[in-house]
């Protein structure tokens, strides 16, 4: 990553247009902050709690169906193209 004139230049802009939508809202950055927090917190708090079993359940069937799946694409890639081994009519 490198940062030249057309970067700061880019930044720069950004900051102007995203500070602007703030000071529209009305939303200062301790909001801004404090709503991400929560938002995580609120996640956290979900995974942590109940969405654990909801993790589990969906990985006792996206797993096994990834297994299989892989499996099933090795099988498919192992097999002879040109009808056998030999690869020839003899």
């Amino acid at each position: 990553m490198k940062f030249d004139s057309r970067v700061i230049i880019k930044l720069v802009i950004w900051s102007f247009l995203v500070g602007g939508l703030l000071y529209w809202l009305d939303w200062t950055p301790k909001d801004v902050w404090g709503w991400l927090f929560d938002s995580f917190a609120t996640v956290w708090n979900w995974v942590s709690g109940t969405g654990i079993q909801y993790i589990l359940v969906g990985a006792a069937i996206v797993v096994p169906v990834y297994i299989i799946n892989q499996l099933m694409s090795r099988k498919k890639n192992k097999a002879p193209k040109d009808g056998g081994p030999s690869g020839g009519s003899g």
